[in-house]
């Protein structure tokens, strides 16, 4: 009872309430939590990271990039809060914005499962969807405790995550990074091990990398194209079929999709006959 007497008050809200709450949300995945918790309607612009979901997102106002948010493009849309991230900045930029009596929430990064769920939470709270929050992390601590007891019996596969960004080319993913903190949370191992960061892709590194898997994060679709990195496909990984090309905000942004993000990658993961079958070049796990 008490559970749908807080669903009934949090979709009862006015009008004249959703007018007075206008937020603006820089970071992707909390933009798609707001969402998600059904309180798009508070949302008065987002960032350039916002894609998602792309029907909601489209009519919206963009402020910009979260780590180079512009004063003027922010306050022009008459926000009064702004929920970003550690990584928005800069620091002066949201001095100001503060200043200009907007309240600024600058929340952690997730980089894991409990530090996704409990940015749900945090998000639900500052929407007023705190019922919503509860039953989407529930549902997300469910999926991936399910995901973990399939993942028990597989071997520590190495892994190759590698980033399409658009201008930026094709990146390396390496330890310290999103990709490596997905890896980690399913117990697998990157195939990069002395990879730290996002470096530009090598055909060098590509070879030497080996994988067991290979998963490709795109920033947009398309932004990958394999006909100009051959030395992909000659990998053993590749030609086995295990591989895939995903959302990079889904796969790295820790947000609600990220129960699909970790059974994406688990998925490309092959058994421990399929490891035992590789060969020479199989790596020992």
């Amino acid at each position: 009872m008490r559970l749908i007497t807080a669903l009934f008050c949090a979709c009862a809200m006015t009008a004249a309430q959703a007018q007075e709450s206008r937020i603006i949300s820089a970071d992707g995945a909390i933009t798609e939590t707001i969402i998600v918790l059904g309180a798009g309607e508070l949302l008065a612009g987002v960032d350039t990271t916002s894609h998602y979901p792309p029907e909601a997102i489209a009519k919206l106002p963009k402020v910009g990039y979260l780590r180079a948010l512009p004063v003027e493009g922010v306050l022009s849309l008459r926000p009064t809060r702004l929920i970003t991230t550690e990584e928005a900045g800069p620091r002066q930029t949201l001095d100001r914005i503060a200043a200009a009596g907007v309240d600024v929430v600058q929340l952690p990064v997730a980089r894991d499962v409990a530090s996704a769920l409990a940015r749900i939470r945090r998000v639900g709270e500052l929407v007023d969807r705190e019922a919503q929050a509860d039953n989407l992390t529930r549902q997300i601590a469910d999926e991936i405790e399910t995901l973990k007891q399939d993942m028990a019996g597989k071997p520590r596969a190495r892994v190759l995550i590698l980033l399409a960004a658009g201008d930026h080319g094709v990146m390396l993913a390496g330890k310290d990074t999103a990709a490596h903190a997905l890896l980690q949370s399913l117990g697998l191992q990157s195939a990069l091990s002395d990879v730290s960061g996002y470096k530009p892709a090598s055909r060098e590194a590509l070879l030497a990398s080996d994988p067991d898997a290979i998963v490709i994060a795109e920033a947009r679709p398309g932004q990958f194209r394999q006909e100009e990195w051959p030395e992909l496909t000659q990998l053993r990984a590749w030609k086995h079929g295990n591989r895939v090309t995903a959302n990079a905000m889904m796969l790295l942004g820790f947000g609600p999709r990220l129960a699909e993000a970790l059974q994406t990658v688990a998925a490309t993961v092959p058994d421990e006959t399929a490891l035992s079958d590789a060969g020479p070049g199989a790596h020992a796990h």
